[in-house]
């Protein structure tokens, strides 16, 4: 009996550390892993609401995978209770390893994008935001030619 407790005390230790690491690792996304970036032609607030399946029916083009993971390296997400008002965005996708595709929303003005899978908030460092938000705005611009 007292081997079986023994083996149970480490089962439920091991479990536990199992849990928390699944969890934090689901919180803190590293962005600059993400693959396959697509922005797509639509600018509707309703994209909150879009499935993958819906974006296939817009028009897309493919950001720079380099430039991309160069403006998400100090990526940083916001406190949980921390959300912000939309007046516009691009909608892209991306791939995250072993976490499938992610649509994603990302303010036109502010610097910072949504991920609907975990519904949370991250931002890019102040230094970069105009770039990011120019790169988008050009690349955005292609669906108009």
């Amino acid at each position: 009996m007292l081997l079986n407790w023994k083996i149970m005390k480490k089962l439920i230790v091991f479990l536990v550390v199992l849990v928390l690491t699944v969890k934090l690792n689901a919180q803190n996304i590293d962005w600059k892993n993400a693959t396959n970036w697509q922005l797509y032609n639509t600018r509707e607030i309703a994209a909150f609401d879009f499935t993958l399946a819906t974006l296939k029916e817009f028009r897309s083009i493919p950001l720079n995978l380099d430039t991309m993971q160069a403006f998400l390296e100090k990526t940083e997400q916001w406190p949980k209770e921390k959300y912000s008002m939309w007046s516009g965005l691009y909608v892209v996708t991306c791939e995250l390893p072993n976490a499938g595709t992610r649509n994603i929303e990302i303010s036109v003005y502010g610097g910072f994008f949504y991920d609907d899978k975990t519904k949370r908030y991250y931002q890019l460092p102040l230094e970069i935001r105009n770039d990011w938000l120019e790169y988008l705005s050009n690349k955005s611009s292609t669906f108009s030619l």
